[in-house]
């Protein structure tokens, strides 16, 4: 069943932000508000970054998931 609330932290809107990052595995296709996956990424030791972008695990199924680095606070 296809949610659209973010994976993390179970809310639809997040300030102005909606739900935009989506896992690309399609037996997953969770999806994450960017900030909050970013967030989530970024403390875990298994995650790395590159330039603007931040590379880890998808918290449902474990694929590679990637995302954009957070330039302000949402």
């Amino acid at each position: 069943s296809f949610s659209i609330e973010c994976g993390i932290c179970y809310s639809y809107r997040l300030g102005t932000a909606i739900p935009d990052q989506v896992c690309n595995d399609p037996r997953c296709g969770q999806p994450f508000h960017q900030a909050c996956l970013y967030e989530w990424l970024r403390v875990l030791p298994s995650s790395r970054k590159s330039f603007s972008l931040m590379f880890g695990e998808c918290p449902y199924c474990s694929k590679p998931i990637t995302v954009k680095m957070v330039t302000q606070a949402v």
